[in-house]
């Protein structure tokens, strides 16, 4: 889980420039620490027959799995998609780097990760609702209006959504990596929610970063020793 080390990309950099043997170590440490999580991660991914028939990709034809708009689902493709990773990302929009980090890079592996997570049965499926219809002068009136956007359900089955999520959470279910401290205030995010990557970090109890963290300082303790940096 997220944690923030000052530096820590700085020292990366030295490392890769002055003391190339030292930055391989510290790579070799951080990713000992990331692979056994990642694994434990893919082995929460489940098989396709455990899946609603019509989502994975032995369901239909390449074809029609090729041009359909929703991702199919494929368990050994989802496996192959959860990755670690040891090199710096680009800043994000605050200026972080993430140093390390696992990933689902699987479209439908991504899907049963946080499927629900946002709306717990589903979208709300698109259809004739009530809308204001604007005139001159703020005048207008109530008419019915066609409900569409990105966080309407589209399918001909309104229960879809509903019907979707279940089958999810069947499987397995949503796990907040960061749950609700004793005496913590307000709502807790559901960015570090999932049935994957951050159920794996859940279970880890934050050994895997930890791990990271410490290879980090150890290598910044030994770089300065190296080289009478301060």
């Amino acid at each position: 889980m997220p944690v923030e080390l000052k530096g820590a990309d700085k020292l990366r950099k030295a490392l890769k420039e002055f003391e190339p043997d030292l930055a391989k170590k510290t790579t070799k440490e951080m990713a000992a620490a990331l692979k056994p999580i990642t694994n434990r991660a893919r082995g929460f991914l489940p098989s396709n027959d455990q899946m609603l028939s019509g989502w994975t990709s032995a369901s239909s034809s390449s074809e029609t799995a090729k041009y359909r708009e929703f991702p199919k689902y494929d368990q050994g493709e989802a496996k192959r998609g959860v990755k670690y990773s040891t090199r710096p990302s680009k800043p994000n929009q605050r200026g972080f780097v993430s140093l390390a980090r696992i990933v689902n890079t699987s479209a439908g592996g991504a899907i049963y990760e946080t499927a629900g997570r946002k709306n717990p049965n589903g979208q709300e499926r698109g259809g004739r609702t009530l809308g204001y219809s604007g005139g001159r002068f703020g005048v207008g009136s109530i008419t019915e209006v066609w409900a569409s956007g990105k966080d309407i359900n589209k399918s001909l089955n309104p229960n879809a959504g509903k019907q979707f999520i279940a089958r999810a959470n069947a499987t397995g279910q949503l796990v907040n990596a960061r749950p609700r401290q004793q005496g913590q205030r307000g709502r807790v995010s559901r960015k570090m929610t999932g049935r994957v990557i951050f159920r794996a970090f859940s279970e880890d109890q934050g050994k895997v970063t930890a791990a990271v963290v410490k290879a980090i300082g150890s290598s910044a303790i030994e770089f300065k020793a190296k080289t009478g940096a301060k």
